[in-house]
């Protein structure tokens, strides 16, 4: 057969140190037996390797001794080769599994020491971590064990070996490696070349998930099937739904001028805003508007009032506005005119707008702005 056409690698199932870390201090990591939802997990796996075989494939196991991986793959074999519910066309007496030592767990000493020591450990392994110029736990050997580097070295030696059984006419179709989690990223780090600090971002792969890598017919190269889930994309979504809703940009509303709400109330037919001159062109609130010259009428003072409009000059502060009895009568007058009035016609305090003249005086009455030039 030569090189198979796809290669399976399978973390084993749930054991009683994943529900339990303190068992490691009494139990030898070698012996750590599944659970019961273990057991479960790895005959649904058997079934779910069943659907992805062709009834003419061959296969090949190669198992870490460890006893949960053992059980493992007692369970995968157990559906595997089961006629519940149909005949299975893989006989448990064709496939061939091997027991492969380099293939076992990270070391971590004969026994693990107590939660709080090992608390104390995982803070040392962090800092050590921090202050590496290459940061991760990849180079952090564990007292009396291994680091991930050591664990490299021997999964290296497999590669090798497993590469040149490829020659063999007799090698299986599909070849599956039952090992541990961090076995799997290491493997997966020697055949595609990952960096330290991509198999440093790696997260573990669940209990009994499947990692596939299939023989592309172009090129005879393995394609990995799998996304592999990232530390890094796991913080960036956590940090999305953390994040709160953006509120919406507020819409700010143009400011539209004088000339622009005139334009637009003539295009609505509406009244046309009236200059100052024009508002005191009639008799209100006890002004009387001086007629022009040719109309010759008398003009009595108004009472003082607070401001032009009754309530504050252009600043917001309020400004007294009374009769203007001191000022010298323009020629020609009989009686002195109200201030506002004179103010209106420029003949406040000099002869019409020129500099130093009426203009002055009016703007100090308050907002002449809008008057006409």
């Amino acid at each position: 057969m030569g090189k198979p056409r796809m290669i399976i690698l399978i973390r084993h199932a749930q054991s009683e140190g994943n529900k339990n870390r303190e068992i490691h201090q009494t139990v030898p990591d070698h012996r750590v037996k599944l659970t019961p939802d273990g057991w479960k997990q790895a005959e649904t796996a058997g079934l779910k390797l069943r659907s992805l075989l062709r009834p003419d494939d061959t296969l090949h196991f190669f198992t870490s001794p460890y006893r949960r991986t053992r059980e493992t793959t007692e369970g995968i074999l157990n559906a595997l080769t089961s006629s519940n519910p149909t005949p299975s066309p893989f006989p448990r007496h064709a496939i061939k599994v091997y027991e492969e030592p380099r293939l076992r767990e990270q070391d971590f000493g004969n026994f693990q020491p107590g939660s709080q020591e090992m608390a104390r450990m995982w803070v040392e392994r962090a800092e050590y971590v921090c202050h590496r110029a290459i940061k991760g736990h990849f180079f952090y050997r564990i007292p009396n064990g291994e680091s991930a580097a050591d664990a490299y070295d021997r999964v290296s030696g497999f590669n090798d070996t497993l590469w040149r059984s490829f020659e063999s006419d007799s090698f299986a179709s599909v070849c599956v490696l039952v090992t541990h989690g961090l076995m799997a990223r290491v493997f997966l780090m020697k055949w595609y070349h990952f960096s330290v600090e991509y198999f440093e971002d790696l997260r573990n792969v669940d209990h009994c998930e499947f990692v596939v890598m299939k023989r592309s017919r172009e090129n005879q190269k393995y394609i990995l099937q799998n996304e592999l889930r990232t530390w890094s994309e796991l913080r960036r979504e956590r940090e999305e739904e953390a994040r709160e809703p953006e509120s919406p940009v507020p819409v700010r509303k143009r400011w539209v001028g004088v000339k622009d709400e005139e334009c637009e109330r003539r295009r609505r037919g509406g009244a046309r805003r009236q200059n100052t001159r024009e508002m005191f062109a009639d008799d209100v609130d006890g002004f009387e508007v001086v007629k022009p010259k040719d109309a010759q009428q008398d003009v009595v003072d108004p009472p003082s009032q607070e401001g032009r409009d009754g309530g504050g000059s252009r600043s917001g502060a309020p400004s007294r506005c009374g009769s203007d009895e001191s000022a010298e009568p323009p020629q020609g007058q009989g009686r002195v005119r109200n201030s506002m009035a004179m103010a209106l016609h420029g003949d406040l305090g000099g002869g019409g707008w020129g500099e130093g003249g009426g203009r002055a005086r009016a703007d100090a009455l308050g907002d002449q702005s809008d008057v006409d030039d």
